[in-house]
């Protein structure tokens, strides 16, 4: 019985943990810090930036058939394991989305029509589909650059892989 606790637990410890935060190539990962003030508006984010293993594992992801296994592992980290947090002093939208003043941590999902979400979990989570297009310049690093924008507003480019996106936050319109 002590050599199959042993075993056991040997091969839970050697078990690839997949997490947001996945992998011996993210044991040491870059955290990023970023803040915007316009006017009465400051918002600030803050992630880990994780690599895919040179595309392997991002390839795996997006295998329709064969990654659903590896999907389920993200999206089920993704609440106990997020990137990063995003926090606004002013009620925000960012296309459909609304997002009340306050902290929320980030994560990324992917639907199981390979589509992936950007979530910001506070007392409750919202999705946003992200708007991804090709990439000329591929990222290894996930990429999450936040920029000034309109109307004490601030954008985030968010680049990974061979994929980016552009995400505009602005204050919401009062009442």
């Amino acid at each position: 019985m002590k050599k199959f606790l042993s075993f056991a637990l040997a091969a839970a410890l050697c078990a690839p943990a997949f997490a947001q935060k996945m992998g011996s190539s993210n044991s040491a990962a870059p955290s990023v810090e970023q803040t915007v003030i316009a006017g009465d508006a400051k918002m600030s984010l803050n992630y880990t930036s994780i690599t895919w293993a040179d595309g392997k594992t991002m390839t795996a992801l997006m295998d329709k058939e064969k990654g659903a296994r590896a999907r389920g592992r993200v999206n089920s980290s993704a609440k106990d394991s997020p990137l990063g947090t995003f926090t606004t002093s002013v009620d925000v939208t960012c296309g459909d989305l609304k997002l009340a003043a306050g902290e929320y941590k980030v994560s990324f999902t992917i639907s199981d029509n390979l589509e992936w979400e950007i979530n910001f979990t506070g007392k409750d989570t919202q999705k946003m589909k992200l708007p991804l297009m090709d990439n000329p310049q591929e990222s290894k690093r996930l990429l999450m650059c936040m920029y000034a924008g309109d109307d004490e507003g601030a954008g985030v480019y968010v680049a990974f892989g061979n994929k980016m996106c552009m995400l505009n936050f602005a204050p919401a319109k009062k009442a």
